[in-house]
């Protein structure tokens, strides 16, 4: 059985992450096993730089009811699902934000990458490991469409020893209410 559209999306989009940036791809840090989902805290164990993919609280929003967005009769939900995106990095004590700032930058340049034409041309692929090759273009066409907003860089505050980022980035995306686990 496939696992949910949901649950694909994030380990597509995780695993990008860690083999897009890399120094050998031209950005300047390297994410490799450093990008987890599902993670508030880490600790000095963790390794730096490293990124957390979480879904974002709307406790503001007006509750929609499943396959009601658009016609009483439908089967799907078109949303907009907000993920927070939070990287920690390597810092210096005279400017501890300045490395944020670049990884920040890193990770907005990857994910802009997936929804640029010349990733389609390219050819360019997810390896999901044991032969589950994925085309990376639109997280294999599991997702519309993305916003990726500016972010913002703080500096080491009382949860975190590090200077960290947070960036939303909202995937245009629609599920088939009876069957959560079909990605078409």
């Amino acid at each position: 059985m496939n696992e949910s559209k949901r649950l694909r999306v994030l380990k597509l989009l995780t695993r990008w992450l860690e083999q897009e940036i890399t120094g050998l791809n031209g950005y300047r840090h390297d994410l490799a096993d450093s990008v987890f989902r599902g993670r508030l805290l880490f600790t000095e164990n963790d390794p730096l730089p490293c990124l957390s993919i979480l879904e974002a609280l709307n406790p503001d929003r007006d509750p929609l009811r499943a396959g009601n967005n658009d016609n009483i009769a439908s089967n799907k939900t078109s949303e907009r699902w907000v993920l927070l995106l939070q990287g920690w990095s390597k810092d210096d004590i005279r400017n501890p934000t300045d490395s944020a700032y670049e990884l920040m930058a890193d990770v907005k340049k990857a994910v802009a990458k997936l929804f640029d034409d010349k990733t389609n041309d390219a050819g360019l692929e997810i390896d999901m490991g044991g032969g589950d090759l994925v085309r990376a273009f639109y997280l294999g066409g599991l997702v519309n469409g993305a916003e990726i907003e500016p972010g913002t860089v703080r500096p080491p505050e009382q949860n975190t020893e590090k200077a960290f980022f947070w960036m939303r980035v909202i995937l245009k995306f629609t599920e088939r209410v009876q069957d959560p686990y079909l990605y078409s």
